[in-house]
């Protein structure tokens, strides 16, 4: 579980393919501040299936700024 406290652009000479898998999403609050949540689960080929492998926590400014960058690399949505 992590909260996301800023972005920063990197270069990668190599990218691995991913798996495919879900991606849950909901809304909590923590201490009095609102978080966007999202979460993927484990692909059907791990040892351990169903649970959750990342969790990220996205407050009202890095939500922003991840909205932001979305926009950015995919111009029109």
């Amino acid at each position: 579980m992590a909260i996301v406290t800023r972005f920063r652009k990197v270069v990668k000479d190599r990218v691995g393919r991913a798996k495919p898998t879900e991606c849950g999403h909901t809304v909590v609050e923590l201490d009095g501040v609102t978080y966007f949540l999202l979460e993927s689960y484990g692909s059907p080929d791990r040892v351990k299936t169903g649970g959750t492998s990342q969790s990220l926590h996205f407050d009202r400014e890095q939500a922003a700024e991840l909205k932001r960058l979305l926009e950015q690399a995919f111009p029109g949505i």
